[in-house]
């Protein structure tokens, strides 16, 4: 179907429909609270509840127009990769831009679309039933996030390194050991780069074949100094690396605030991933305890980032058949304390890793990575 436009109202439809909505608002509420609607585009203009009205007055020498069906703002949310997307409706059916889509997945959407001066519009939620990505549905409002990465294959048969961190900082106020330096953290960071290892997110793993070294940063729990200490770092050498939220302590004394991993969720540097909502020991749980922990947390870091984690660190390492399984029904990877070096064909739900203790030389540090080379 095609509406007819008027040039000048069809200028205002097309900036309308060529934009998604801002980056997520920030959330004041709790962990089950939604986000309250923003209907601002980009241009910082309000969306109208309504398109204008776009039948072309009729003249002495022409017959009336049928009327044309109205293309209306819905207050649907739909979240891709931390970005709203408007919602549109006409003659029932619901709609999004193709260009916001293009945007929000980096590469073109096909499918049967409504025409509005050139202007397309693929429909809602068939779309979504259609593509080969995860989504995750707020059961609470409705709110529907998708992953652009899609359902990605990891390449088999290559090595990563992936390195288990927990604080930042240079007076421990619990574990000593957990509490590595900052300045420790950057020689670290520092012999990585200058030695051709590549610091990467567990979602580069798609595309591994890409590094020569593979490496990659992660951090447990969550604590504030990861936004304190740990981020300034990040920034300053532009190191992209991982923290293991545990979604039950946000907010609380010593760890990270929901405005704190909306920033470094925004940021292109950090990936925020579950390590459960309240940190057990998984292998007293039952399969629903389980399932609770799972989705739940996965639920909260959805809400605060608007992106869906694909990836969960068991607490303290422990895990065992149940967990494992459990697990894989909601996540891609599963992530242990130790192991040494990882290989992409061994068990997705069992993935080694190298301790990083505050006191480690440079020299203990170097042979940990050399493994990768062996």
């Amino acid at each position: 179907m095609r509406i007819k436009v008027l040039p000048a109202l069809a200028l205002a439809l097309l900036l309308l429909a060529s934009c998604h909505g801002p980056e997520l608002p920030p959330d004041t509420g709790a962990a089950d609270t939604a986000d309250t609607l923003d209907t601002a585009d980009t241009a910082g203009e309000t969306l109208s509840d309504t398109a204008p009205d776009t039948t072309p007055e009729s003249t002495p020498d022409t017959v009336p127009s049928a009327p044309e069906p109205e293309l209306t703002l819905t207050g649907d949310r739909v979240i891709v990769d931390g970005l709203r997307l408007a919602v549109w409706e006409a003659a029932g059916q619901k709609y999004i831009a193709q260009s916001a889509l293009r945007r929000a997945f980096g590469r073109e959407l096909e499918g049967d679309a409504l025409t509005v001066k050139g202007m397309g519009y693929l429909p809602w939620p068939q779309l979504a039933e259609s593509l080969d990505c995860p989504m995750l549905t707020d059961p609470q409002d409705g709110t529907v996030y998708l992953s652009p990465q899609g359902s990605y294959v990891i390449p088999e048969d290559r090595n990563a390194a992936v390195l288990m961190y927990h604080a930042v900082g240079e007076k421990p106020w619990g574990l000593v050991s957990l509490f590595v330096r900052p300045t420790e953290l950057e020689e670290q960071i520092e012999y990585i780069l200058d030695n051709g290892y590549d610091p990467i997110w567990f979602s580069d793993l798609a595309h591994i074949e890409d590094y020569d070294k593979p490496v990659i940063l992660t951090f447990d729990d969550g604590y504030d100094n990861n936004y304190t200490q740990l981020y300034p770092i990040l920034q300053k050498y532009h190191v992209k690396a991982t923290i293991f939220v545990i979604t039950g302590k946000v907010d609380k004394n010593r760890y990270l605030t929901r405005e704190q991993i909306r920033e470094m969720a925004s940021s292109g540097l950090v990936s925020i991933e579950s390590h459960t909502v309240t940190h057990p020991d998984l292998t007293t749980l039952s399969e629903d305890e389980l399932a609770y922990e799972y989705a739940q947390s996965r639920l909260d870091i959805a809400r605060m980032t608007g992106r869906i984690p694909t990836v969960v660190c068991y607490p303290s390492g422990e895990n065992n058949d149940l967990a494992r399984s459990v697990a894989a029904e909601y996540y891609k990877l599963g992530i242990r304390m130790t192991g040494g070096v990882w290989n992409t064909s061994s068990d997705p739900m069992r993935v080694n890793r190298f301790y990083v203790p505050r006191d480690l030389t440079l020299a203990q540090f170097r042979g940990k990575l050399n493994r990768l080379e062996a």
